[in-house]
């Protein structure tokens, strides 16, 4: 019964792929074909979609409504943009800023959905090296305000936030402290990372 089975199959794939003697026995053949096949259905499959992708994209090209839809979207959608970025350099993205007392800082990360705050020691010299960073980071990364504090000027938020080690970095988002790296923390290594 299997070999009526086998052979059955064998004339079915005959009749549609051609099957290559390779030395390694029908049975070899058999899965060889299968596999074939299968891979030929699967590549007409992406064939079929490709083609009705592309009459979609036809049929929108030639419907004049659904190209004015489309291009009014887009527009809504970069205007949007837009209006975003007005709003954060209005709040201060873009530029590296320093904040000069801990009333500012609690407005920052109110109004800003993220923010990274560098407490810093002006006799650290290391801090410096991180204010270069942070200058860069801030004009590349205009969704995220980024400013310093002077520890030294700003005991409340020293203490409430834990800040023993200069250069102490603080991730903001939504109003609350997510994430904090000090000092050692940021080798010259991990300083690159921001690059």
């Amino acid at each position: 019964m299997l070999k009526r089975a086998t052979l059955h199959t064998i004339r079915h794939l005959n009749s549609k792929i051609e099957i290559m003697d390779l030395g390694f026995g029908q049975h070899n053949q058999i899965a060889g074909a299968l596999a074939q096949k299968v891979i030929l259905e699967g590549t007409q499959q992406q064939e079929a979609q490709l083609d009705a992708d592309m009459k979609a994209y036809d049929d929108l090209l030639n419907d004049e409504d659904a190209l004015e839809r489309l291009r009014a979207k887009r527009l809504d959608k970069l205007k949007a943009e837009q209006k975003k970025r007005l709003d954060w350099q209005a709040q201060g993205h873009g530029r590296y800023m320093e904040l000069s007392d801990t009333k500012d800082f609690f407005h920052a990360a109110k109004t800003s959905e993220r923010l990274i705050v560098h407490f810093y020691r002006p006799t650290t010299r290391y801090c410096q090296n991180v204010d270069a960073h942070m200058e860069k980071l801030a004009a590349k990364h205009l969704e995220t305000r980024f400013v310093k504090i002077d520890a030294e000027k700003s005991d409340y938020l020293v203490e409430k936030l834990m800040v023993v080690v200069m250069p102490t970095i603080l991730l903001v988002k939504d109003g609350k402290v997510v994430h904090q790296i000090q000092g050692e923390n940021l080798s010259e290594m991990k300083l690159k990372m921001f690059k």
